[in-house]
């Protein structure tokens, strides 16, 4: 009797009960912006990911039961339910996706380059559209309010498919230019790269004299309102792995030059948040003539159909299905009104301060792009050599394969020091303008060449016998050295006591460029590096695991931090050891006690800490601008950051290294082979 009950209350509320499902996650993915941009909400983007893939698949299956439904009211008694099938709307409108202008158009970049898969299938729900009408429609006045909920949702969804065209990989906006030997005669091309070259000179003079960042905070507003949009326009081809003209680069040097730091990092942090909006939400089509319309027309409609319902006759419906259509179209027109009130919001606000300056608003939490992930090997080990957490014990106990795989990704920590970091790769590109650059040859080998050479040889460390050897690595096994060597350094219980006022800042630095770039081999490794070699970390740990053989202390206060300072302590008393078992730790080894050998530990941390820099530039050099659109999808990584910053302070990215040649070096017989040989900052006008 129970389960006869539960069987016939079950077929009786379960279409309502799809119905306000499919609602509610609509409604949650209506705030999935914030969870995708605030970091304190990381833990929900699983959840986004699962809503904005089961949503689609909710309302199908409404809409299937919804049919079937009438399919058998019709056989039994000749007629079906007109109150449900004013529910179809609403879950049309649920496929099509909301209307706001931050709602997801697409949750990852596949899904932007699977637009044709999605044009068919808006064909096809288009088609069961007009099924419900022709099949149940009777035309009663009672009916009309679907017939006004109906027409909001074609709009919506044809423009979730054309937002996904344009950034498809194949059919970009942009093309890129010809080579300069493809259209232009000798003597031309001669002429017009001389001209580029005059063009650099004048960009370097202007780093290294004129630019002086203003303090004033409204002139750098006013200087960064005059090419706004054009600039981000053309800032947006860079994630199309092509060049942005020459003309662009200098303005953003220039800009970027005048703003101190917090105000570059806010301005890179807003032109990355419009390239996420540009690629993964509906803010392109809604700026359009159609998006504008409907963006102030269909919530009319809708509140039309609200209007409609409230005052015909319900007479004979059940009281359940009338609360469900009350709830339905009450939260509809809620969402769709809600971009009306906050632009309400912004127009009052303007109104009532037009003559007072607008104060910021506090930072109340971090973003994602204020972020720089960390991952540590010896910490990682530590974990694994002893369990410290109820999470890892369970899956150590379950088996390895999984106890790593969260060891991986879940013990991903996060440090609030994006500006911190871009302060030094500011400095950096500033140091080059000013002092490296010379000519087209050295401006191609300070982009290319240097992973720290450049400190090394401000230090007086570049020869083989000394610190070079370290850096002319394969660049996986560089970072992973230096990582080491790192950990040997900043965990030994020598080094708990600095000297001097620079010896945290600096060593504080090395410690999160360094957990930065390990965190990148082992979670991103293309975006590290194109082929880098993810196995060598893993590799690295079964090392390290070899030469700990011993217990660590058993004792409740150890945390993940004091097994890591056992476990380097247990590498260094095993010096032989590590000789003979493993390349990568015995070559840490050597690199840690000739840094542990210099005059005093600020100079020490100076030399790791400039290192690093020269790595992070590098890498953000050589990662191609799809993976940085790529990463976008879940959470901005911080080398995105880096990887615009340093191109818009002139440096090369990828693709210019791709497109041009290496320039030969200047002869005293043939002075214009180095102008002509310029690189792709010169070239791209």
């Amino acid at each position: 009797m129970g389960l006869s009950s539960a069987m016939y209350w079950w077929d009786e509320w379960k279409l309502r009960i799809l119905v306000l499902c499919s609602l509610c996650v609509q409604f949650f993915l209506f705030f999935s912006a914030f969870v995708r941009d605030l970091y304190v909400l990381r833990r929900l983007r699983v959840m986004v990911w699962i809503a904005y893939i089961g949503g689609d698949a909710l309302a199908i299956y409404a809409l299937a039961t919804l049919f079937n439904r009438q399919k058998q009211q019709t056989a039994v008694d000749g007629g079906g339910n007109a109150l449900e099938v004013i529910w179809a709307p609403v879950l049309l409108i649920h496929l099509g996706g909301q209307i706001t202008i931050r709602s997801i158009s697409a949750y990852s970049l596949e899904d932007n380059e699977l637009w044709k898969r999605y044009a068919i299938t808006l064909v096809s729900q288009v088609t069961v559209a007009l099924y419900i009408f022709c099949r149940w429609w009777s035309g009663e006045k009672r009916l009309l309010q679907a017939a006004l909920a109906s027409v909001p949702w074609p709009p919506p969804m044809c423009r979730r498919q054309v937002t996904r065209n344009p950034y498809h990989r194949d059919g970009g906006n942009y093309s890129a230019p010809a080579p300069l030997c493809l259209i232009l005669p000798r003597e031309s091309q001669v002429k017009r790269r001389w001209k580029m070259s005059l063009r650099w000179k004048k960009a370097r003079h202007h780093v290294a004299n004129e630019a002086k960042p203003s303090d004033d905070e409204a002139e750098q507003q006013k200087e960064l309102r005059k090419d706004r949009y054009s600039v981000v326009k053309d800032i947006c081809k860079m994630f199309l792995d092509l060049s942005p003209p020459y003309s662009v680069r200098l303005h953003c040097l220039k800009l970027l030059l005048r703003f101190d730091d917090k105000r570059t990092h806010i301005v890179l942090r807003d032109w990355i948040a419009f390239q996420y909006s540009s690629m993964y939400t509906r803010i392109r089509t809604s700026c359009t003539c159609l998006g504008l319309c409907s963006l102030c027309l269909l919530p009319c409609l809708v509140l039309a159909s609200l209007v409609l319902f409230a005052k015909s006759a319900k007479d004979g419906y059940n009281k359940s299905d009338i609360t469900v259509t009350y709830i339905l179209f009450s939260a509809t027109a809620a969402m769709d009104f809600s971009l009306h009130f906050f632009l309400l919001f912004l127009l009052l606000q303007c109104l009532t301060r037009r003559n007072k300056t607008i104060p910021q608003a506090p930072e109340v939490a971090y973003l994602w792009q204020d972020m720089v992930s960390q991952h540590n090997i010896m910490l990682f080990c530590a974990r694994k050599k002893k369990p410290t957490t109820l999470l890892m014990k369970l899956s150590a106990a379950c088996s390895s394969f999984l106890s790593d795989y969260i060891n991986q990704h879940w013990y991903v920590r996060h440090e609030p020091a994006a500006q911190q970091i871009s302060v030094l790769v500011r400095e950096h590109a500033e140091y080059g303008w000013k002092v490296c650059i010379l000519d087209p040859a050295t401006y191609r080998r300070f982009n290319n060449n240097l992973r720290g050479q450049e400190t090394l040889k401000k230090h007086h460390l570049l020869d083989l016998e000394q610190l070079g050897w370290s850096i002319n690595l394969p660049f996986d096994e560089c970072v992973l050295l230096w990582h080491v060597a790192t950990n040997l350094c900043s965990f030994h219980h020598t080094n708990t006591s600095s000297q001097g006022a620079m010896v945290p800042m600096s060593r504080r630095n090395s410690e999160l460029i360094s957990n930065y770039m390990i965190y990148l081999l082992l979670i991103y490794p293309e975006m590290l590096m194109p082929g880098t070699r993810q196995d060598l970390f893993m590799l690295a740990c079964m090392d390290i695991e070899l030469m700990i053989k011993d217990e660590p202390p058993s004792s409740s206060s150890l945390d993940e931090r004091s097994i890591a300072q056992w476990i380097v302590s247990r590498i260094m008393e095993q010096d032989h050891l590590a000789t003979n078992s493993s390349r990568i730790i015995s070559n840490a080894l050597k690199l840690a006690k000739v840094l542990s050998d210099l005059s005093n530990a600020t100079e020490k941390w100076d030399v790791i800490q400039g290192v690093w820099v020269e790595m992070l530039c590098y890498s953000a050099s050589v990662c191609r601008g799809y993976e940085h659109a790529k990463s976008l999808s879940h959470g901005v990584e911080y080398l995105t950051n880096v990887w615009l910053l340093w191109s818009l302070m002139g440096m090369e990215t990828l693709s210019d290294k791709l497109r041009m040649p290496d320039p030969p070096e200047s002869d005293d017989h043939d002075e214009e082979q180095a102008p002509a040989a310029a690189s792709g900052l010169i070239l791209c006008v």
